[in-house]
């Protein structure tokens, strides 16, 4: 393969795609490089199958697209062969719970989020582990005008912490209440306000910037006041015509753009260990629909 003539087939009508006919090991043509991007515009996520990479190799193909992060916001994750900005995304057979196992981008609780996750499979458990993605456009453009002018007055609060809570979020619930307050403390202040609906900066296409379980309200308003149209938001972000599933296989590749897409790893392997490296990379970040007026 000399990465240059790649086929692309969609998964979905508006979530995803399968990129062929391409071996990442190798540098990309600026053809490729760009017919690349513009899937990953067009679709929100991208898929690559049969890949052989090492993490430095990963690493490449990650920079090709902006600046990887060394630290990317994340404590807890490990690099790998010394490569800091390679992490481990690790579920061990004995873990009560898996990492991601809820509708949501990644790091919004920061001021400055990752634009791109790239996750490379290097172990899987037989069955189970796919994720599920969301397209945000698709979701904001079925939404009414009238209700799409009221959210783009709005901005939304999201905190780090529930993630951790059973109370917030179900796939906490094998979590202790005595874990829950140590996430308290180890992530006191983590959160970060952002638009409900924003312009991303290379589509041009208007999202639903909205995240289940780390929204904790709506800014000025209550949090009870803000459960039932983050409930009703939820619904429309998740139905079935807005998503895809991607079955991993090992050398899989996937590689999204969090300004467009909601992730969700499914939690469906208890007893096997999952061992994936994600790479997260900068970029221009979303744009307020008042700044784009």
């Amino acid at each position: 393969m000399q990465n240059t003539a790649i086929t692309i087939r969609p998964m979905s009508a508006f979530t995803g795609a399968e990129i062929s006919n391409v071996d990442l090991r190798q540098p990309l043509a600026e053809q490729t490089y760009l017919e690349i991007r513009k899937a990953l515009n067009d679709w929100g996520v991208i898929f690559f199958r049969s890949q052989d990479l090492t993490p430095a190799q990963q690493l490449a193909f990650a920079r090709r697209f902006g600046k990887a992060e060394a630290d990317a916001h994340v404590s807890n994750m490990q690099g790998v062969d010394g490569i800091p900005e390679v992490k481990e995304v690790v579920r061990e057979a004995d873990h009560v719970r898996n990492i991601g196992g809820f509708w949501h981008m990644d790091q919004s609780f920061h001021p400055n989020p990752s634009c791109f996750s790239v996750l490379y499979a290097r172990e899987l458990p037989p069955v189970g582990g796919d994720t599920s993605f969301a397209h945000l456009s698709a979701a904001h453009d079925a939404l009414s005008p009238g209700f799409r002018a009221t959210l783009e007055r709005l901005s939304c609060t999201h905190v780090r912490s529930h993630a951790d809570s059973a109370a917030i979020n179900p796939a906490a619930s094998a979590l202790s209440h005595e874990y829950y307050t140590e996430s308290l403390k180890k992530f006191a202040g983590m959160e970060a306000s952002h638009p409900v609906i924003a312009t991303h900066p290379e589509s041009s296409r208007k999202v639903l910037y909205f995240s289940p379980i780390y929204c904790d309200r709506f800014d000025g308003w209550t949090r009870e006041e803000s459960l039932p149209l983050m409930t009703h938001l939820t619904k429309v972000m998740t139905e079935p015509e807005h998503t895809c599933r991607f079955r991993w296989e090992e050398g899989s590749m996937a590689m999204w753009d969090n300004r467009a897409v909601v992730h969700y790893a499914l939690d469906d392997y208890a007893g096997h260990r999952r061992l994936m490296h994600r790479i997260t990379v900068e970029g221009p970040w979303l744009t307020p629909c008042s700044a784009a007026a």
